[in-house]
């Protein structure tokens, strides 16, 4: 495979990327309208504990460093946040 087809499945990666981020911040303000309907604390410290540890297993099933993908689903989980109104 040539170096510009390569690079041009990479940037459609890139774009799947964003979008499912982009779907799973919509999703997480959906989580958060429902919890305040039903007076629930936004946050939940063990879900997100359950969340990391789920990535750690699935980066080390796929090869991938666990500490990075923690580290990166910890941004997008901030992001999250952000979204919410609670930073």
């Amino acid at each position: 495979m040539s170096l510009n087809l390569l690079r041009q499945e990479i940037d459609m990666l890139d774009e799947e990327i964003i979008k499912t981020i982009g779907k799973r911040i919509e999703l997480a303000r959906q989580v958060a309208r429902v919890k305040k309907e039903e007076r629930l604390p936004i946050l939940d410290a063990k879900r997100e504990e359950e969340i990391r540890a789920a990535i750690r297993k699935l980066a080390k099933k796929e090869g991938l460093s666990a500490p990075i993908m923690v580290e990166i689903i910890q941004l997008i989980l901030d992001y999250s946040r952000i979204e919410m109104g609670l930073i």
